[in-house]
């Protein structure tokens, strides 16, 4: 299996692992008992990634995650499919961070060590942590760790759906 098959492979476990636990977080929820207070946020922009060498890169991000009783988790996924290559798809769990109805900041991580962001040289990679406002025509910003500088802070002009409710 090449290396785009089996990143591609692990974003779809990755994925499918998430809609499990929000599926269940749903069925939980409506068997009674006490009333959980739960923030969904999922949302995706468009933006160029600058590296440290001064390469630009169209890059999509993607990312859902659920707050329910403490417990925040999620998954995000960052793509890109530059003319001539055979794109990069990326992503990992989020496993911790604040959610409401207006803003989120969330913190999450790479599948695998060895699953780099390598859309950059020196690659960029976890944890990332992604914040932001919730609406349309927002900005989205990607905080990613690197070895040049220590950090890369990455912009995407996207959308970010809020939704807060008792479950």
């Amino acid at each position: 299996m090449n290396r785009s098959s089996k990143n591609s492979h692990d974003i779809l476990i990755g994925v499918l692992s998430v809609s499990a636990f929000l599926l269940s977080c749903q069925t939980l929820f409506q068997m009674g008992g006490e009333p959980a207070n739960a923030v969904l946020v999922h949302g995706g922009g468009a933006g160029l990634v600058t590296c440290s060498d001064g390469s630009t890169h169209n890059t999509n991000i993607s990312f859902t995650a659920l707050s329910s009783n403490s417990t925040v988790a999620g998954n995000w996924t960052l793509y890109n499919f530059d003319t001539g290559n055979a794109g990069l798809v990326v992503g990992g769990p989020i496993y911790s961070g604040n959610l409401s109805a207006s803003e989120y900041q969330v913190l999450g991580n790479s599948s695998e060590d060895e699953n780099m962001i390598a859309l950059c040289s020196p690659p960029l990679f976890g944890p990332v942590t992604i914040s932001g406002s919730c609406g349309h025509e927002v900005t989205i910003t990607a905080n990613f760790r690197s070895n040049y500088p220590l950090s890369a802070e990455q912009t995407f002009s996207g959308s970010s759906d809020c939704q807060k409710g008792d479950t």
